[in-house]
């Protein structure tokens, strides 16, 4: 088993985040050496530890923010998180998160993650609205987090990404990691964690498409990065090159529907809008979906009527790849110096050529029989 979840196995007051983090500090020992988190550990195994995580200390206070409640029973509940809403405080934001908003709606949430995560086992970027479960019970957080890991809690997402995919639907698998250039961004890297999105185009409108996605890992901006990475970033997305980046890129003809689309879009056009899991405690399938929110709505709209007004013109454009892959930038081409193509003469271009041979010849005698006399 690897040591992490060993770890959490055998002390599961304490979070997997903490366990990794005393482990990371080099404060978990076997035989007085050093361990990883993704050590093999043998349930025998006399581990020394150093030093147990440290709880946190929380800070937190309950705000009273209205939150759109889908679902609610002793276990869990299932939110539709709005846009422009933080998960929960880090980088210098402490009011105003959905951390806060569940301390003041529910009087019991799971710990596990910590005080300042309460009940929350799963996130969404604060400009991406949509549906999220949150655990009450440590127990149902232990469930809902197991199914997490066994791709059994599946989480559906709608987009509208710039340009059409080459395929109507298939699997991107590259990996991705922070950007080394930007710490703010993550990128796709070679030697970055696996992470693997599912994708369905729903519709296309020419300069834009309708797109589900269903991840199988959740890496951070995972959709957004491998959207980004394709080519086809996120209408909206002002950290993927979704915004001004990609309209100028368009046709010169739909230009103007570009930026009606970004003025539409306060941000990536990007919605958690189906979730499914089993009930923890019964063990029944749960699935909930909602409609699309008011800005994707809108954009949709626009895209609809812009394509009804202009007939097939609008199916037939496929916009090219807003940008080429970065592995064919990275590629140095080997210059070679090709052959010059030896063209043949063609019979009447040959015969042309005769005759003026011909006609060459009797003006040069014409004139050495001029200057004999």
């Amino acid at each position: 088993m690897r040591l992490d979840k060993y770890l959490q196995s055998k002390y599961p007051e304490y979070s997997r985040t903490d366990l990794q983090k005393i482990i990371a500090e080099g404060k978990v020992l076997l035989n007085g050496k050093e361990l990883s988190k993704n050590f093999q550990v043998d349930e025998n195994a006399e581990l020394e530890i150093l030093q147990m995580p440290v709880k946190e200390e929380s800070f937190l206070e309950p705000e009273n923010i209205p939150l759109n409640i889908v679902f609610e029973d002793e276990h869990l509940a299932v939110l539709n998180k709005p846009r422009n809403m933080v998960m929960h405080p880090g980088n210098g934001i402490s009011k105003g998160t959905l951390a806060a908003a569940l301390l003041w709606h529910f009087k019991n949430l799971s710990q596990i993650n910590g005080p300042l995560r309460p009940g929350i086992l799963h996130r969404l970027d604060k400009d991406t609205p949509g549906l999220l479960v949150v655990a009450k019970t440590d127990l149902a957080h232990k469930e809902l987090t197991h199914q997490l890991a066994e791709r059994i809690l599946e989480r559906t997402y709608r987009a509208v990404i710039w340009g059409v995919l080459r395929d109507r639907e298939g699997k991107i698998d590259v990996p991705i990691e922070r950007d080394p250039k930007n710490r703010l961004k993550m990128s796709v890297q070679a030697n970055g964690k696996t992470a693997t999105t599912f994708y369905k185009t729903e519709e296309t409108f020419g300069i834009a498409s309708l797109v589900e996605f269903q991840l199988d890992t959740g890496r951070t901006h995972q959709i957004r990065v491998h959207l980004r990475y394709l080519g086809n970033p996120v209408v909206g997305d002002p950290l993927y090159d979704g915004r001004e980046e990609s309209a100028k890129r368009i046709d010169p003809i739909y230009r103007d529907l570009a930026e009606k689309l970004l003025e539409i879009a306060p941000a990536q056009l990007l919605q958690s809008y189906k979730i499914k899991f089993k009930h923890p405690k019964t063990k029944k399938m749960m699935k909930f979906e909602i409609p699309p929110d008011e800005s994707l709505n809108k954009a949709l709209q626009l895209l609809q009527k812009e394509r009804e007004k202009n007939g097939s013109a609008m199916q037939l454009f496929e916009s090219p790849q807003i940008y080429v892959n970065p592995e064919d930038i990275e590629q140095p081409r080997e210059e070679i110096e090709e052959e010059p193509v030896k063209n043949r003469p063609t019979r009447a271009e040959r015969y042309a050529a005769t005759k003026i041979k011909r006609a060459l010849k009797k003006e040069r005698e014409l004139l050495r029989r001029a200057s004999n006399v």
